[in-house]
């Protein structure tokens, strides 16, 4: 298949949502083929399609369900290649892994940015905590001696601030739901 080289519709931020996407995509086509064998070809075609629909990609909307509508296609495509194969999924069986996969996917898609709204609410100190225990992977009994409090109070400390974010993220997506 070749690839458009025009740069209609190549801008920075779809190049970002493309670049982005990648690890989801593989995760998606990976679970229509029932396993990896072949997905990194499939990922490869599926990147040539975005890449020459690109022109047609509409901004104000989510892009990943976007893409895995082309994803879709060209499992299907790679199916058909592979139909000599024993182990192949019944395409309605696939249809309904695909729909549960893209509604999986968009609720996580809120969740991480009702987290990252509430994230961005908490005092700097304890953002730096979580940033030390979850982003950095220190432990907590390295943290605590370098803060010079107790191992249970740092844990504690943690509980606590996971909680506030549960119940922040909670209420951040009852809200949208109401709305």
């Amino acid at each position: 298949m070749a690839v458009d080289s025009s740069n209609r519709g190549h801008t920075p931020a779809f190049v970002g949502h493309l670049t982005g996407c990648q690890s989801a995509l593989y995760a998606f086509i990976c679970a229509l083929l029932g396993g990896a064998e072949g997905a990194g070809d499939v990922l490869q075609e599926t990147n040539i399609v975005l890449w020459n629909k690109a022109a047609d990609y509409d901004p104000a909307r989510p892009f990943l369900p976007w893409a895995y509508t082309f994803a879709r296609f060209q499992v299907l495509a790679w199916r058909k290649k592979q139909s000599r194969d024993r182990l192949v999924l019944d395409d309605d069986l696939l249809d309904r892994v695909a729909d549960d996969f893209v509604a999986l996917d968009v609720t996580a898609e809120k969740q991480l940015e009702a987290l990252e709204g509430c994230l961005s609410k908490l005092p700097p100190p304890q953002r730096e905590l979580l940033d030390s225990r979850y982003t950095k992977g220190e432990p907590v009994n390295e943290i605590a001696v370098r803060m010079g409090r107790d191992e249970n109070v740092v844990s504690a400390s943690l509980y606590r601030i996971r909680k506030t974010l549960m119940r922040c993220v909670e209420s951040t997506l009852g809200q949208e739901a109401r709305s």
